[in-house]
């Protein structure tokens, strides 16, 4: 008797990934697809069929609409198929494919995922989404560097709801350009990435942090118009106060290896390769200047609470602190 699984989630690369595995897994078995345009009777049909030859394939069913959705009701025909498959002792191996995520409150999908071996292909974020890419990459012959992972982080930092789908197609475009090069690091990135706003904001916080002025002005468009302009500013918060911390512990005489060591034995998360770039940038920093943007801006998102954030604001003081940048410069 052969087996029913189930593969479904809303990251449609990792589902294909993951269908593809599953039906490498037969061997040389025939496959056949039944696609939800075709119907359920035809999916049921197949189901029930006996080769007369005696012959074993593999059947993958596509989206079939038997799963539970909050005020929704299945058909009749969707329960008798989800029974069919529940009680399935047919020999041909059957795969479920769902492109979408699956409801486990309800108690039809609850039973069912109890009932069928599953697997779920949900959107991945952060170190998962990282490490997803760092493997593609090398499946394909190619390693992204420190500094490309790196800038990589920041953009998942500031845009969470990027998917596999879309990074596969940057990064199959990105192998087609490389072609003998094998590393991609972040020159290559930010030279050929497309032109998306997350890339907008790490490029902002790139000039604030190196005080160019005219940059900044040039981008501060695309802060205004960031639909999610709070994760932006708390990302770029975050790598100010990153900053703030290095260039206090190196003006206090601590080397880059204390600094290390200092952050790990107080649990923190920040990374290694961070700490190293905040690091080069400390002789082109101003600490006063560093600490007021700060300031301004814990009081620009605080009154963000009550009243429009008030992103002029935010422009005059990066423009401060760029200025404030020049004046160190030409001090030293």
């Amino acid at each position: 008797m052969a087996e029913v699984t189930l593969i479904y989630g809303d990251e449609s690369q990792l589902v294909t990934e993951a269908r593809d595995k599953k039906i490498a897994s037969w061997g040389s078995l025939e496959v056949e697809t039944i696609r939800e345009e075709a119907g359920l009777p035809a999916m049921m049909s197949a189901l029930c069929e006996d080769s007369l030859f005696g012959g074993v394939k593999g059947l993958v069913l596509l989206n079939p609409p038997i799963f539970q959705r909050a005020n929704r009701k299945v058909s009749p025909e969707a329960d008798e198929l989800r029974t069919l498959l529940l009680n399935y002792k047919g020999d041909n191996p059957v795969l479920i494919i769902y492109m979408d995520t699956i409801d486990k409150r309800l108690s039809l999908n609850k039973k069912f995922l109890g009932a069928v071996p599953n697997e779920s292909c949900k959107r991945l974020e952060g170190a998962a989404l990282i490490q997803w890419l760092t493997q593609y990459c090398k499946k394909n012959g190619y390693q992204l560097t420190l500094d490309g992972i790196e800038y990589m982080e920041h953009l998942l930092e500031v845009w969470q709801d990027v998917s596999v789908t879309f990074l596969r197609t940057e990064f199959d475009r990105f192998f087609l350009q490389l072609g003998d090069t094998k590393e991609i690091d972040k020159n290559f990135l930010l030279a050929n990435s497309s032109s998306y706003s997350a890339k907008n904001i790490f490029l902002f916080k790139e000039a604030l942090l190196h005080g160019d002025a005219h940059t900044l002005e040039e981008l501060f468009p695309y802060m205004l118009s960031y639909k999610e302009i709070n994760r932006a500013m708390s990302y770029i918060e975050g790598q100010l106060r990153l900053q703030l911390l290095v260039s206090e512990c190196q003006a206090a005489g601590y080397s880059q290896r204390q600094i290390e060591s200092l952050v790990k034995e107080y649990d923190s998360k920040i990374k290694t390769y961070p700490i190293r770039l905040a690091f080069r940038e400390t002789r082109f920093v101003s600490v006063d200047g560093l600490k007021r943007l700060l300031y301004d801006l814990y009081e620009i998102v605080y009154k963000n609470r009550t009243e429009q954030l008030d992103m002029w604001r935010f422009r005059d003081a990066c423009l401060a602190y760029c200025y404030k940048i020049q004046e160190v410069r030409h001090q030293r």
